[in-house]
């Protein structure tokens, strides 16, 4: 080791020579490696040993900058006391070359001048070999980061296990908040076309889950072609819309969805299919009334057509949605009053009291529906766990129908749950009020002119209201003379 250690570091200019060398060494070295492992490694094994090869040149090339500026960060003579041959001196002592003199002097002088030099030199080359290791890392445009997730995954995807493949997806299924790469986009666009089913499957997810542009052709032809995953591909595309507001990557995908509403296998999958088009907000009506009307047997199919059309929050799709306030199951009801509250139609009152008064059950319960995606994806709820007469009463406030100032004190008592009881008396007064505003009297004429076409000229069922005045306010009880909720 001592004639090496002199090749190296005996003179100066070698030691410029070996701290110029071996920085050029590393950084070529550990560009390469993370170019190497970036976009072409297949093994997840070794590039972990090759993680582990770029800390340990790292750490070599730090404790060679170290020695090669020894003489400037600690003293002068420290390279040349690293270099001692202390063997050599030993014989020398032995053999009584070396006087006792001499050696206690130069002994002497290098615990002067090196003292304290053994915790700095430690210090220095941690320095050095962390600032190495983090302005390379820097280069590669945060590598050990990009590494640890998703490169990870990426790796696992280049395996030729399909068990490998999978669980490489699902490293990027279970950390949403992983920023997207282009190696990243190439490797999930490359997994929707696997053989594996479960590979594209996950693959299909993972594009949905973090809308991924390049994958909506893609995704739409997967479920044009490969039956088993058309209801995953159609899944996903839905995805793509679960933002709050439409933006250009949703747009593409609504065109892409249209070209699907009429292919005979994705047709075949009617529940992905609505679903889809609800979470797009494409306005497909005829194929919805369609799926609704044709699904006798099938519960979640109705439901996914009737929450869909709720989604599109179209006035004109009232009577369509009013019908499934009717429908055998309570969950496909609880969608259809949840699409009425979006709808803000004032028609709507007149089905909802007629739910709230064919209802026998009060603590009748709303079940919980969410989206069907894969584990891992977003909860979304299509229909919410919570009490069924609450729900008409939210929907109901959306209406501002006059009518609901006696209707509402007439039937606070079919009810003890004390969030509907307590909405019911918000709502009654909120109504009160508009109603001394007199922004309820646009709403009574209404009601006249409606009953007038029926054939009833003297108001019928709405009481008489003045241009400017207020309606009849003799038929509500004050607020604290009978007010839902006020008490029983």
């Amino acid at each position: 080791m001592q004639p090496l250690r002199q090749a190296i570091f005996g003179t100066s200019g070698r030691r410029w020579a070996t701290l110029l060398i071996a920085n050029l060494a590393f950084f070529g070295a550990a560009l390469g490696i993370h170019r190497y492992i970036d976009e072409s490694i297949r093994s997840p094994g070794l590039s972990f040993a090759l993680v582990a090869l770029w800390v340990a040149l790292g750490l070599l090339c730090g404790l060679a900058s170290v020695i090669a500026l020894g003489d400037y960060l600690f003293y002068r003579g420290f390279t040349e006391h690293i270099l001692r041959d202390e063997m050599a001196e030993l014989d020398a002592r032995i053999s009584g070359e070396a006087t006792a003199t001499e050696v206690d002097e130069d002994e002497e002088a290098l615990a002067l001048s090196g003292r304290g030099s053994g915790v700095r030199f430690w210090l220095y080359f941690m320095v050095f070999s962390m600032g190495l290791l983090g302005v390379t890392n820097a280069i590669s445009g945060g590598f050990i980061q990009r590494y640890s997730h998703p490169g990870v995954a990426v790796i696992h995807m280049r395996a030729p296990d399909p068990a490998v493949r999978r669980a490489g997806m699902n490293m990027l299924a279970d950390r949403p908040e992983f920023v997207v790469t282009p190696a990243l986009e190439k490797v999930v666009i490359a997994a929707l076309n696997d053989a594996d089913e479960g590979v594209a499957a996950r693959a299909a997810h993972v594009a949905g889950m973090h809308r991924l542009a390049a994958a909506i052709e893609p995704l739409a032809e997967m479920a044009r072609t490969r039956e088993a995953l058309t209801f995953t591909a159609l899944i996903a595309l839905g995805l793509y819309g679960h933002h709050q507001e439409a933006d250009d990557i949703q747009r593409r995908a609504g065109d892409a969805a249209r070209t699907l509403v009429d292919d005979p296998v994705v047709r075949k999958e009617p529940e992905a299919l609505a679903l889809m088009l609800g979470l797009l907000r494409v306005p497909a009506i005829e194929r919805l009334r369609e799926i609704q009307t044709t699904a006798a047997d099938a519960e979640n199919v109705r439901l996914a057509a009737v929450w869909a059309l709720g989604q599109l929050r179209d006035p004109r799709l009232f009577s369509a949605i009013a019908a499934a306030l009717e429908d055998p199951a309570l969950v496909v009801r609880c969608a259809a009053v949840n699409a009425l509250e979006l709808m803000v139609v004032f028609e709507s009152s007149v089905p909802l009291r007629a739910t709230w008064e064919r209802t026998r059950d009060p603590n009748l319960m709303c079940p919980e529906r969410n989206l069907p995606v894969q584990e891992g994806g977003p909860i979304m709820p299509i229909v919410r766990q919570r009490n069924f007469l609450f729900g008409v009463v939210r929907a109901l406030a959306t209406t501002d129908d006059p009518e609901l100032l006696t209707w509402l004190v007439k039937h606070q008592d079919d009810t003890e749950d004390y969030r509907t009881r307590t909405l019911m008396r918000t709502l009654w007064e909120d109504l009160k009020q508009k109603d001394a505003d007199g922004r309820l009297n646009h709403l009574r004429r209404h009601l006249l002119q409606k009953a007038a076409l029926q054939g009833a000229p003297d108001g019928g069922s709405a009481p008489a209201a003045s241009d400017a005045g207020v309606g009849d306010a003799g038929s509500a009880p004050s607020p604290d003379g009978g007010a839902p909720g006020s008490g029983r």
